[in-house]
């Protein structure tokens, strides 16, 4: 699992690759954005985008756990 952090705000902005428009450097959060993208390839993880609310509705939050 990845905590997105700031590197992206909602699924669309990962999903179209746009970088928030908040954040200073663009480069280097395309870099970053990149790189989250190549780990969850390697790691077959997942993303969790901190910010975005549908995601969050759909997960489970304490006292419900994953295995």
């Amino acid at each position: 699992m990845i905590l997105s952090g700031d590197a992206v705000h909602f699924r669309d902005n990962w999903d179209n690759r746009r970088v928030p428009s908040m954040n200073v450097n663009k480069d280097q959060s395309a870099a970053s954005m990149q790189k989250i993208a190549d780990t969850l390839s390697r790691e077959k993880a997942q993303l969790w985008i901190n910010h975005d609310k549908a995601q969050r509705d759909s997960q489970k939050m304490a006292p419900e756990f994953y295995d």
